[in-house]
């Protein structure tokens, strides 16, 4: 091989090499983002693990709420011969909450006494406006026969904050999936590196073979026209 293909066949092999380590830092890149990914689904899964509801224990007493109702508008606001709570939901405003406006309205009551709120039969609604005291609960006063007095969530003994083990099986079977696809992705990467870098140094053996010719016909043609 002449001085001038040799020179030329060391460029080529140099541009390959400098286009392998550019492969390698964007999937060294790329691991790097999966790890965060992973950091990321850990933290899903553990506010997965940690998802509580409000439920509605008869007895006052909860514990992993399986086979307990999830807190709604509806037992709240039945009465206690019904099976409800006989309990009123009000807003930071002071007017009640109800789906639709009592017709006709109670003694005593106006409609401006009422706020409209479709979705709070809905438990998932009703909750989390509780939860974000949005709305409160109040119970019949018992210093005042025709009065309500407000009570905590906390207060309410028939009321459960707590998880469901069904939460659980969700959290943990999503956090699975990702995990596996995540793994997959990083295992597709590492074989990758691995061609290129067995590439690589292929291509750093032959430029040294190339470079050792250039080398021997540069001191040829010094000999030559020496």
């Amino acid at each position: 091989m002449g001085l001038s293909a040799s020179q030329g066949r060391f460029l080529t092999l140099t541009a390959r090499k400098n286009n392998i380590e550019f492969q390698v830092q964007q999937l060294t890149q790329a691991k790097l983002q999966l790890a965060d990914q992973q950091d990321t689904e850990a933290y899903l899964w553990s506010n997965g693990m940690n998802i509580q509801h409000l439920y509605y224990a008869a007895d006052g007493n909860g514990s992993i709420s399986d086979d307990l109702p999830r807190l709604s508008y509806q037992l709240c606001t039945k009465s206690a011969s019904d099976g409800g709570l006989n309990m009123r939901v009000i807003d930071k405003y002071g007017r009640i909450v109800v789906s639709e406006l009592p017709d006709p309205l109670p003694e005593g009551k106006e409609v401006g006494d009422y706020v409209i709120e479709k979705n709070c039969t809905q438990a998932d609604y009703f909750e989390k406006n509780l939860l974000n005291g949005n709305w409160r609960l109040q119970q019949p006063s018992k210093q005042n026969e025709t009065g309500w007095q407000n009570i905590t969530l906390e207060g309410c003994e028939n009321i459960y904050q707590g998880v469901d083990s069904k939460d659980y099986a969700v959290a943990e079977a999503d956090y699975s999936a990702s995990v596996e696809r995540l793994e997959r992705i990083e295992k597709r990467y590492d074989m990758q590196i691995q061609q290129l870098t067995n590439e690589q140094k292929a291509i750093e053996t032959e430029m040294d073979s190339v470079k050792k010719v250039i080398d021997k016909n540069i001191e040829e043609t010094f000999k030559t026209f020496g």
